[in-house]
């Protein structure tokens, strides 16, 4: 046999010896469900049960006090049901609302022991119990000789409702019938305890009622009547019975012993028996299922000998706790010593085989040692083959790896740099498009060369796309908009064309409305391409129709309905054969007289589908028409958080439609004029590309007083110097990019109220973003429409002139939200508490003012002035108006005391300046605020 087999074989038989010891059988779980553990009797009965459970260590027991409480003792046997319990033991409290669980328990399959006390259901494996009944007549038979056939019985009872206290007193009433003389006055509820038992008997003691004797259904009821007669002292209840019928020192048999009661009846806790019944169930013997217990009569005549046999009995039960003890250590330390013994002998023979495989192995591994160095030669040689041919691979590598990236740098970089040109061409052809002074076949030529522009810019979107997708950099923006909206809006960007062409578009929808959750920019893509495709196989004349309706979706996930959008015409259709290839890459399956393709289009349009965890699929038939169907999941749970935005209310415009829309016209915005007398805004332009400073000079020149830089470096210096209403950057330059320039200007406090807008041939989002997080106040894309960029600056430069009369024109100067970056808000609020600082000196000067803001007076103006359209002195005059209002209000000072401490020179000049800033006087305002 082979050495290693051998100690595998060893090692089993070490692990199977060593583990044998520990192996033992599950033991039985029994569950005990005891109404009360609070009485001696109970607590009898939980002994004898643990006394026996000795006798079987196959068993273990879990005990739950439900302390006289039917919803606790439900929960509780709920509880064991649930820990896997293989039998359950019931003291029920009461009969009646501890049936159901029972029944439930027993129907389950697991046994179920009744002890004590029944329930109303034949629904269990055995019960244990006393014959209550006859321990009722019993007393009755003892009571009718103490009484002599004559007399008046109290009756304490258990609690209401068990069936103990119901069979007990059944019985004594019955057995009572052939003793008329003989009447219960009075049959009330002890509850088993001798609280509630003393509680009773002091009322009845203090009540007229009269008995000569009391019957007790327990020892422990039976005590206190006997303690509350005594201290009382009435005649009342000459003879006092018990139940139970324990010979601990503190219960029914010393009772009589004391002479406290007459008699007590034995009712046996029957706990040893229900340990015996459940070993019968599982070693599948015969037992009975109504198992009544023996009852006898204790008074005085054997008392004691019955205390003394039960004393004898405890004292063997004590021998045998200890002897089981005993016997547990004992079989404890023979287990350790049968493990050592295992153990060691085990480790022995494991050694002798070590030492033996050893031995053997050493002369193998000899042997293998002499094979190994001939084979080592020859696998130097081998080694240093491969080493040469890897080194050879990895110069290759790193050589493609280089190309690879150096075209995809080239790729990236003349992508960007189609945009520029782009824009060159496709801005002054809209100037011409919008122009009157050409002719109508010129106006076609312009709209011709106009269409082509866009082709070749979307042709350049479409490159750039799927280098995104490549290089994995692709992002989603989903934004929750209206389904049916959007169609329609993507069928009208296609009625010019389907006009021309007499194709009828339709939309049909089953819904008014549809929210879904999309990309708007890649999903517009997407219906663009499907769209187009419709369009080139389609024959004029003919039907393109787009539906969309709501679907449950054929495999179950996290989303219950998804969106069906169906593509449908009734073309030349697709061949069978190419169906499974329609959207691979570079891929096309046909030619069409409209509009030539790449094969990129449909790819794309699948790669954006499946971004929004949706899918696209086609059925088509030659001759009869294609059919495409996008699937987009309805909710939001399936997009991640960083894949949804808020959808802008301003779209870019969409590139690809403008395509197929040859003769929309193009609106015209007007630029509001520049009043006569009044300096026309300044505005930098910062781009490193001399024909684009040119075609935005042209663009805006009529309108505003245009200075240019050629780099960032340089236009951060010309901002300083000239401090422009407007900035417009590129973002691609030399030197200093737009970003660093934005971020410097957006960091000055000399140039950071003026607005930015950044120009780049970078249009993904991202770019975007990182503009707008510099600093930019806006961002457009190239090629960029003038119209589009004369508006965009139109609106800057407006909404800096509301905040400027935001500052000019309040009354309550009170602090609330602007459109002012965080440095001017700063800076606002800095030169306000310099100056009521100052407030008492009329002596403050710009120049003051200027040093204390570590800022020049020239620069301390403009920033002023451009933020508030005031002078430095009209401002300081406004912040010591506004700490005149709250003392006019509030003082209780005259108006010459106020003018002086806000810093005026007399009261008549504060009066003519505060009329002029809040057109009243100080007293008229003064007036005005303290009327009711």
């Amino acid at each position: 046999m082979h050495p290693g087999r051998n100690l595998k074989y060893i090692l089993f038989l070490f692990f199977f010896f060593l583990l044998t010891p520990g192996f033992s059988s599950k033991k039985i779980r029994i569950g005990f469900s005891q109404c009360t553990t609070a009485d001696k009797w109970r607590q009898s009965q939980i002994r004898l049960m643990e006394i026996e459970l000795a006798f079987f260590p196959n068993m273990e027991l879990s005990i739950k006090d439900a302390q006289n409480n039917n919803e606790t003792q439900i929960r509780q046997i709920e509880e064991l049901l649930n820990e896997g319990i293989d039998l359950l033991i019931v003291s029920p409290n009461e009969s009646e609302p501890i049936t159901p669980i029972v029944e439930k328990v027993f129907k389950s399959g697991i046994p179920v022991i009744i002890i004590d006390r029944r329930v109303n259901t034949q629904f269990y494996t055995a019960y244990i119990g006393g014959n209550n009944y006859r321990i009722g007549q019993e007393a009755g038979a003892y009571a009718a000789r103490l009484l002599n056939g004559k007399g008046k019985i109290l009756e304490l009872s258990g609690l209401k409702g068990s069936s103990p206290a119901i069979e007990r007193h059944d019985g004594l009433v019955d057995f009572l019938k052939n003793y008329p003389d003989i009447e219960i006055v009075k049959s009330v509820s002890g509850e088993w305890n001798w609280d509630k038992a003393r509680e009773v008997m002091l009322q009845i003691v203090g009540s007229t009622l009269e008995f000569d004797l009391v019957f007790a259904h327990n020892d422990v009821m039976a005590r206190e009547a006997y303690n509350v007669l005594q201290e009382h002292g009435t005649r009342n209840g000459k003879y006092i019975l018990g139940v139970d019928g324990l010979a601990r020192d503190d219960a029914g048999i010393q009772y009589v012993i004391d002479k406290k009661l007459n008699a007590t009846f034995l009712y046996p806790t029957g706990g040893e028996t229900a340990i015996q019944i459940a070993n019968k169930i599982f070693t599948r013997q015969a037992f009975e299922k109504e198992n009544i217990l023996p009852t006898m009569v204790i008074d005085s005549t054997n008392a004691q000998i019955l205390k003394v046999q039960n004393s004898q009995v405890e004292l063997l039960h004590q021998k045998i706790e200890k002897q089981k003890s005993i016997l547990d250590l004992q079989i404890s330390k023979n287990q350790t010593q049968r493990l050592i013994l295992i153990f060691l002998i085990s480790l022995l023979v494991l050694i002798a085989a070590l030492v033996i495989l050893t031995f053997k192995a050493f002369q193998n591994k000899k042997l293998a040692n002499q094979k190994l160095e001939a084979k080592n030669h020859e696998i130097e040689k081998q080694n240093i083959a491969i080493l040469e041919q890897r080194d050879k691979l990895v110069e290759v590598s790193q050589q493609l790896e280089e190309a690879t990236q150096a075209k995809l740098r080239f790729f990236t970089n003349i992508s960007h740099e189609f945009r520029t040109p782009l824009t060159l061409i496709k801005g002054p052809l809209e100037n011409l498009m919008q122009s009157e002074q050409y002719t109508a076949e010129q106006q076609n030529q312009f709209k011709l060369m106009h269409r082509n522009t866009i082709r070749l810019l979307r042709l350049v979107n479409q490159l750039m796309d799927f280098r995104k997708l490549e290089n994995k950099k692709m992002e989603l923006a989903a934004s929750e908009i209206d389904m049916i909206a959007f169609l329609q809006e993507t069928k009208e960007s296609f009625s010019s064309l389907a006009a021309g062409r007499n194709v009828e578009l339709s939309v049909v929808c089953t819904e008014k409305q549809l929210p879904v959750w999309f990309d708007r920019d890649k999903m517009d893509k997407v219906l663009f391409n499907i769209l187009s495709n419709a369009f080139k196989f389609t024959s004029d004349g003919g039907k393109i129709t787009i539906l969309a309706n709501k679907v449950i979706p054929t495999m179950p996930g996290i989303y219950a309905e998804e969106v069906q959008i169906e593509v449908r015409d009734t073309g030349i259709g697709i061949a069978e054969k190419h169906l499974d290839k329609i959207f691979d890459r570079f891929y096309q399956a046909g030619k069409s007289h409209v509009v030539k393709g790449t094969g990129l289009g449909l790819n794309l349009s699948k790669e954006f589908v499946e971004m929004h965890r949706g899918r696209i699929t086609v059925k088509s038939s030659e001759g009869k028409g294609t059919s495409f169907f996008i699937y987009l999941p309805l909710g939001n749970l399936h997009l991640l958080p960083d894949e949804m935005v808020i959808d802008e209310a301003e779209q870019e415009h969409n590139l690809d439609n403008q395509i197929l829309t040859r003769d929309l016209a193009i609106d015209e915005i007007p630029i509001a004029a520049i009043e006569e007398g009044k300096n026309k805004p300044v505005i930098l332009v910062v781009e490193d590309v001399s024909d684009v400073r040119e075609f935005i000079r042209m663009s805006l020149g009529s309108q505003y007083q245009i200075i240019e830089a050629k780099n960032g470096k340089d236009g951060f210096d010309k901002a300083l110097e000239e401090e422009p209403d407007l900035i417009i950057s590129d973002v691609m330059m030399p030197v200093m990019n737009g970003l660093e320039l934005t971020r410097q200007l957006k960091t000055d406090m000399k140039t950071c109220h003026i607005p930015i807008i950044l120009l780049t041939a970078k249009a993904a989002l991202e770019h975007k973003l990182e503009g707008l997080e510099e600093g930019a106040d806006s961002y457009i894309p190239k090629p960029f429409n003038s119209r589009h960029l004369q508006v965009r600056v139109k609106k800057l430069l407006e909404l800096r002139a509301k905040i400027r009369e935001h500052y000019k024109d309040r009354l309550d100067f009170q602090e609330k939200e602007s459109d002012l970056n965080r440095l001017d808000k700063k800076f606002l609020s800095k030169i306000t508490q310099i100056v009521e600082q100052n407030i008492g000196n009329e002596d403050l000067s710009v120049d003051d003012l200027g040093h204390k803001l570590g800022m020049s007076r020239v620069h301390l103006y403009r920033k002023i002035k451009k933020l508030t359209d005031m002078s430095v002195s009209e401002f300081v005059t406004s912040v010591k108006l506004r700490k005149s209002l709250e003392l006019l209000r509030n003082s209780g000072q005259t108006i010459a005391e106020i003018a002086y401490e806000v810093g005026f020179s007399s009261p008549s000049y504060f009066t003519r300046c505060f009329k002029e800033q809040f057109k009243m006087s100080p007293s008229e305002y003064q007036n005005q605020k303290r009327e009711p």
